[in-house]
């Protein structure tokens, strides 16, 4: 008996294109057996034959990794960075990294900047086939290992706690070295140039912020109206089925209204309890994003007073604490505070050239 094998064709090469920040011109390369050989910037060659992947650049691209109850859906990833998320969440995109045990690991993307990119693809004739964030590309890491990715204003760091936990981060160079924990207790190795010279494998990399394909209707011959009646009857049945499922669901949301409200004696009570959880999120959004602008305040500071090093930094909810060393005049704290909208109080830590700085992002 003979037996015929069948040969695997030749793995089609990867296209990555990554878009750049600003004006600045886009950056590509071409890996072909898993291996980086054409790099450049701008349009790519049409004559690559290659499949298109979309890079989102390290710093456009949030990382997390959350606690979260199995079962959840899509459409609820939202609700688990409700306190962190500055923007609308309608505004974001959303896609699962990997599922862990009780947690997930999410990548956000701002939905008009991935739109503008896919759209600049379609007009160089691109189809995008896989979409990655840029931190996706780096091989795996040991625990205590980690990877430096510079670029042109920071650094882009990825790597692994000593408990298993992966880490992203994107850290300006104005703010000095990164956050001692967990970056000072891991073994860093730097890439150098645009792209690594060792890339993770590919054709094996789940894919983030696909597009939903829509499909094409079917038509049917005439003589099966039988059975698209019968289908029809089954669907009216499914749709008793549905309904009693959506009342059942009902009542377990109004349960979990009342384990959040607590019991009320009447609708109107209820609905008070639930304005006050509502303010009370609001004012932590409107705390987050004074803070935001005090961080950026503070970070076009130290660029241009370099004698001026960041020590540390906490924020508690209400107050953010700041300690800086250097020389030279220190920054001015109540016109940064005055145009946050936040009260400040500013020490020198005993020592001229030290300063501990409390900003209150709650008081009026």
């Amino acid at each position: 008996m003979k037996l015929k094998w069948r040969r695997r064709g030749p793995r089609r090469a990867w296209l990555l294109l990554r878009p750049g920040a600003a004006a600045q011109p886009w950056d590509w390369l071409l890996v072909e057996r898993g291996v980086p050989s054409r790099e450049g910037q701008g349009e790519p060659p049409n004559d690559l034959d290659a499949r298109v992947a979309l890079i989102i650049p390290g710093q456009l691209c949030s990382h997390f990794q959350l606690p979260a109850p199995p079962g959840l859906k899509r459409d609820e990833w939202p609700l688990l960075l409700e306190d962190r998320l500055l923007q609308a969440s309608d505004q974001l995109l959303f896609a699962c990294i990997e599922r862990l045990p009780g947690q997930l690991r999410l990548a956000l993307v701002e939905r008009a900047q991935l739109d503008g990119w896919r759209k600049q693809c379609a007009d160089w004739g691109l189809s995008i086939e896989r979409c990655w964030a840029q931190l996706q590309l780096l091989p795996a890491s040991a625990p205590g290992a980690g990877w430096r990715w510079p670029h042109e204003h920071e650094d882009l760091y990825k790597g692994v706690a000593s408990d298993g936990r992966e880490h992203w981060l994107s850290w300006p160079r104005g703010l000095g070295d990164p956050p001692a924990v967990p970056w000072a207790t891991l073994r860093i190795d730097c890439i150098e140039g645009r792209w690594p010279a060792q890339l993770v494998a590919l054709d094996s990399l789940p894919s983030l912020f696909e597009q939903r394909r829509v499909r094409a209707r079917l038509s049917l011959p005439r003589g099966h109206l039988r059975l698209v009646a019968a289908c029809l009857i089954l669907a009216t049945a499914w749709a008793g089925l549905w309904l009693s499922q959506q009342w059942r669901q009902a009542q377990l949301y109004r349960q979990q209204v009342l384990a959040v409200t607590g019991e009320q004696a009447s609708l109107r009570q209820a609905s008070v309890a639930l304005k006050r959880l509502r303010d009370a999120a609001s004012e932590r959004q409107l705390r987050l994003r004074k803070l935001d602008g005090l961080q950026g305040q503070l970070q076009a500071w130290l660029e241009q007073h370099p004698g001026w090093r960041l020590q540390a930094v906490r924020f508690d909810g209400q107050r953010w604490h700041v300690h800086l060393d250097g020389e030279g005049p220190a920054p001015a704290w109540q016109d940064m505070a005055n145009q946050a909208g936040a009260q400040v109080e500013v020490s020198d830590a005993g020592q001229a050239a030290q300063w501990r700085v409390v900003f209150d992002l709650g008081a009026v």
